[in-house]
C-alpha cells in the first residue's frame, strides 16, 4: 500500500501529526544550524533533541495557559511579565542541563553568558512561532463562529419573515372572498375553490428555501383567476411568460408578493379601468420579472405618508437575505402607474436558480 493511501486516524491527523512535524522541524533546523558551524551534526542534533522537552514546556505553557489568560483578562503587562519569567527559567534549566550533560561545573558565571543568550533566543523563536500559529488559528475560529452566527441570525430572520408571510397571505385572500360574499356573487363558490387551491399551494408547496418557478407561476395564476372573479371585464390584464421556466428556482411567494401588490394597492383602488401588466422572462441566464399597474391619486397620496405595505417590505428583506448582491430591484412610481423590475443574477458562474 502506498504511503499516501494510508488512512490515518482522524485524531492523529488533527492533533498529534501537526505537533510532531512542528517539533521535528525544531530538532532538524537548530541541529543543522549549530552542526554546520560546529562541524558535528550528530552531536548538535542530539543536543537539540535533549533541549526539546524544555522548549516544549515553554511553548505549551505559553499557548495553553498564558494565552487563554490574556484572552480572558486582557491584561497585556501581566501577560508579558509571565512570558518573560517563563522563558528565563526554562532557558536557565536548559543551561544547567547542558552543563550536566557535558560534565561541566555549574557556577553563576558559567550559566549566564553568550550560550544562555543563544538558548533564550532559540526557545523564544519556537515559542513565538507557536504563539503566532495559535493566534492565527484563534482568529480563523472566531471568524468562522462569527460567520456561522450571522448565518443563524439570517436564517432566523428569514424564518420570521416567512412566518409573517403566510398570515399576510391568508388575510388578503380572505378579503377577496369577503368582497365576493358582500356582492352576493354567484361566483363565491368558485372563489372558495380558488382560495382552497391557493392555501394548498402555500401550506404544502412553499416550505422549501427555493421552489421551481413553475410552482410560483401556478400560484400567481390561481391568484389572478381569483381576482378576475371580482373585476370581470373591467380589468385590463396582461400576463406573459417567456423561456424555459423548468430550469429555474426561486424563493417561494417572492414574485407572488409583487403581483398581489399590483392588485391590492393599485387596481382595487382604481374606480376607472385599471390595468396590470406582468412579464416573466426566463430566456437568459439572468431571471427577469416585471410588473406594472395603474394607481389612483388617493393611493399616491397614501404612499407619500408611508414606507409601503408589509408585503413589499417583507419581499425586500427576503431578497437581501437570500440573494445578497445577486439581485437588482427597481421600483418606479409615476403619477398614474407603479412599476417593479426584478433581476436575479448569475451566482458563481451558474444561474442563481439552478
Amino acid at each position: 500500500m502506498m504511503f499516501n493511501q494510508v488512512k490515518w486516524p482522524r485524531w492523529l491527523n488533527k492533533r498529534l501529526l501537526p505537533h510532531f512535524l512542528f517539533w521535528l522541524f525544531y530538532v532538524l533546523f537548530f541541529g543543522s544550524i549549530y552542526g554546520k558551524y560546529g562541524n558535528d551534526y550528530r552531536w548538535y542534533l542530539l543536543e537539540s533533541l535533549c533541549m526539546l522537552p524544555f522548549v516544549m514546556l515553554a511553548t505549551y505553557v505559553t499557548i495553553y495557559a498564558i494565552l487563554p489568560f490574556y484572552l480572558q483578562r486582557k491584561k497585556l503587562l501581566v501577560t508579558v511579565v509571565l512570558i518573560i519569567i517563563l522563558l528565563f527559567f526554562v532557558t536557565l534549566g536548559e543551561r544547567i542541563f547542558l552543563r550536566l550533560l557535558n560534565s561541566l561545573p555549574i557556577t553563576a558565571e558559567s550559566l549566564f553568558g553568550v550560550t544562555f543568550l543563544y538558548l533564550l533566543l532559540e526557545t523564544n523563536f519556537m515559542v513565538f512561532i507557536a504563539f503566532a500559529i495559535k493566534i492565527v488559528k484563534k482568529w480563523f475560529e472566531q471568524q468562522n463562529e462569527k460567520h456561522e452566527m450571522e448565518k443563524r441570525n439570517l436564517q432566523t430572520e428569514l424564518n420570521l419573515l416567512k412566518s409573517q408571510l403566510h398570515p399576510h397571505f391568508l388575510f388578503n385572500t380572505m378579503n377577496n372572498l369577503y368582497a365576493l360574499s358582500l356582492e352576493k356573487s354567484a361566483k363565491t363558490s368558485e372563489g372558495i375553490a380558488k382560495m382552497s387551491d391557493l392555501l394548498r399551494s402555500v401550506l404544502y408547496e412553499c416550505n422549501e428555501s427555493e421552489i421551481p418557478l413553475e410552482k410560483e407561476i401556478r400560484l400567481i395564476e390561481n391568484f389572478i383567476d381569483l381576482e378576475k372573479l371580482r373585476y370581470a371585464n373591467r380589468l385590463q390584464l396582461e400576463f406573459t411568460v417567456k423561456g424555459d421556466v423548468g430550469r429555474f428556482k426561486i424563493a417561494p411567494m417572492l414574485l407572488y408578493t409583487f403581483v398581489e401588490n399590483c392588485f391590492k394597492h393599485g387596481s382595487r383602488n382604481d374606480p376607472g379601468n385599471p390595468f396590470i401588466r406582468i412579464h416573466i422572462d426566463a430566456t437568459g441566464d439572468d431571471f427577469l420579472f416585471q410588473a406594472e399597474n395603474s394607481i389612483s391619486a388617493s393611493v399616491i397620496q397614501k404612499r407619500k405618508n408611508t414606507e409601503g405595505g408589509v408585503g413589499l417590505i417583507n419581499a425586500k428583506k427576503r431578497l437581501e437575505i437570500i440573494y445578497g448582491n445577486q439581485y437588482r430591484l427597481a421600483i418606479n412610481e409615476g403619477e398614474k402607474r407603479f412599476a417593479v423590475r426584478l433581476t436575479i443574477c448569475k451566482r458563481d458562474g451558474e444561474t442563481a436558480h439552478q
